[in-house]
């Protein structure tokens, strides 16, 4: 076999070559990463954002939109204060009455939700991670990614700064996060500010979360039972976003479809770069088959070459994708991080590999099977 030396020394002797085929497999890897980060991320969110202990009360008429859904003040209040089976934490019951208003500054669009005491409990993977949640008048609190889905500077929304939403200004007095969620997309306030500033007498929604969710039909039960005095349905969180999950599964695949794309156009790519090198080494193929090594030995020799730049490539390329890590991408129920782990990172890699390994295989063989008296003389 011949020394992994000689491949490496070939790769050095033509480095315009090696420079663009490293160059275009990077490029394979790179993308194959966004994608396979933008759809998982995308899924991920969505997904991570629903509770399997959450019931959701929403008006009869907007279900599946929370910013659609109106129940009249008087019937969430009766229906948050008889609803069983509440998580109940020193004295204050898992039940927030909310409102989901689609805001606007200037024409950029945000999401502020009117909440009521209780939502901390329902929503359980709100972190605090700077200043305090609203207690008095006209203040707010700040998902990490509000700035990114309104496409405003971070300064924007920092803590101590003033912001004008529904004509109001209001005092921007915390951040929180809740990773992996579209609840880090949002503005959130108190409900009776909320209110009050957009002229909402009625409310989007009550939220439960229940202290077992084997409880959750219970709960159900009671709404099918009393829902119809008070115009309202019952619906698991977890469904709701999986309808969610199923109306965003199309966007996914086509990013993993264009990954596909990318990975077969690289396929082509490499195979044309490695067999123009083939062709241009056919003398020095026929030189080292006539000292004795085999065509196993030349091909393999070959396909080294390729896998090392097929290696290399795919390194850097998910190298510069790992670079986007945190830059968020907004959609219309909130925004969201590329999911750049490990399994996606290796897909990226593994991409590149398949295309240094098809790539060569092809033109190795060229090599190989070329008569020797032609490969000596140079022929193509």
């Amino acid at each position: 076999m011949l020394p992994l030396s000689y491949a490496l020394r070939n790769l050095w002797r033509r480095r315009a070559r090696t420079l663009i085929t490293l160059g275009g497999v990077a490029l394979i890897s790179m993308l194959v990463v966004l994608m396979g980060g933008f759809a998982q991320g995308l899924a991920g969110t969505v997904r991570d954002s629903a509770s399997n202990d959450v019931m959701i009360l929403a008006g009869s008429a907007g279900e599946h939109d929370m910013v659609r859904s109106v129940i009249s003040r008087g019937n969430a209040e009766a229906a948050a204060a008889g609803v069983p089976h509440a998580l109940e934490v020193e004295g204050l019951r898992a039940v927030s009455l909310e409102l989901h208003i689609a805001t606007r500054v200037g024409d950029r669009i945000g999401l502020l939700r009117g909440v009521t005491d209780g939502a901390y409990l329902v929503h359980d993977s709100i972190t605090v991670v700077e200043g305090r949640e609203p207690r008095d008048e006209r203040e707010i609190i700040v998902g990490r990614l509000a700035a990114s889905r309104m496409d405003l500077d971070e300064t924007e929304l920092a803590v101590g700064r003033t912001i004008s939403l529904e004509g109001v200004d209001w005092t921007i007095v915390g951040r929180f996060a809740a990773p992996g969620t579209v609840l880090e997309a949002e503005i959130w306030g108190r409900l009776d500010d909320i209110s009050l500033a957009t002229r909402r007498l009625d409310v989007s929604c009550v939220a439960v979360r229940v202290a077992d969710r084997s409880q959750l039909g219970k709960v159900a039960l009671w709404v099918n039972r009393t829902g119809v005095d008070y115009e309202i349905v019952a619906l698991p969180e977890a469904k709701m976003f999986e309808a969610l999950q199923k109306a965003l599964d199309p966007i996914a695949a086509l990013a993993w479809l264009m990954a596909l794309l990318v990975l077969v156009g690289g396929v082509f790519a490499c195979a044309n770069t490695m067999f123009a090198a083939v062709l241009a080494r056919t003398r020095e193929v026929g030189t080292l088959r006539s000292l004795g090594y085999g065509p196993v030995a030349v091909a393999f020799s070959l396909l080294t070459e390729a896998l090392l730049l097929g290696l290399l490539g795919g390194l850097i390329g998910f190298w510069i994708a790992g670079l986007f890590g945190e830059v968020p991408l907004k959609f219309p129920m909130g925004a969201f991080y590329l999911d750049l782990s490990p399994t996606i990172r290796l897909a990226g890699l593994a991409s590149a590999l398949l295309a240094g390994l098809i790539g060569g295989i092809v033109p190795a063989l060229r090599a190989v099977r070329m008569p020797l008296p032609d490969a000596l003389g140079g022929k193509l």
